[in-house]
């Protein structure tokens, strides 16, 4: 069985976010936000995270949201559950799991902003996963 992890660094100190990664020997990091430039924690933008995660980070702009979606939920104009509908019929068009074996997402961890997977997509992307390669477990750190 793989299994996937999911993260949001959002209140994580830089070392924090490491010792997590680490203590459950994530395999890579893909990074699944539609905007990866982070100005209040640099240390989270994309650029500094390829650096310091060297080959384990991974940009997967196939499971980020799409900027309607995003700023409609978060200017208020819609809801989580029309955002839950809106961004499941996303990937189920853009179908990101094509390509993908069950080894390719063995200990991958899903990364966002979000300091709960509960309202963020990247528990909707796991679900997703992990419906369209069975024998997945899913795991938010």
């Amino acid at each position: 069985m793989q299994k996937i992890f999911t993260i949001g660094f959002s209140g994580k100190s830089p070392d924090a976010f490491m010792e997590v990664l680490n203590a459950v020997r994530v395999r890579a990091v893909w990074d699944i936000r539609l905007w990866r430039a982070s100005a209040y924690v640099p240390f989270y933008s994309g650029e500094n995270l390829a650096t310091v995660l060297g080959a384990r980070y991974e940009y997967h702009p196939e499971f980020a949201p799409t900027t309607e979606i995003l700023t409609g939920y978060k200017n208020g104009a819609i809801s989580w559950s029309d955002y839950e509908k809106m961004y499941r019929e996303l990937l189920v068009a853009r179908n990101p799991t094509t390509e993908l074996a069950p080894i390719d997402i063995d200990r991958i961890c899903l990364l966002c902003t979000e300091k709960s997977a509960l309202q963020c997509h990247r528990r909707l992307a796991t679900e997703y996963i992990a419906k369209q390669i069975p024998d997945t477990e899913i795991v938010h750190l």
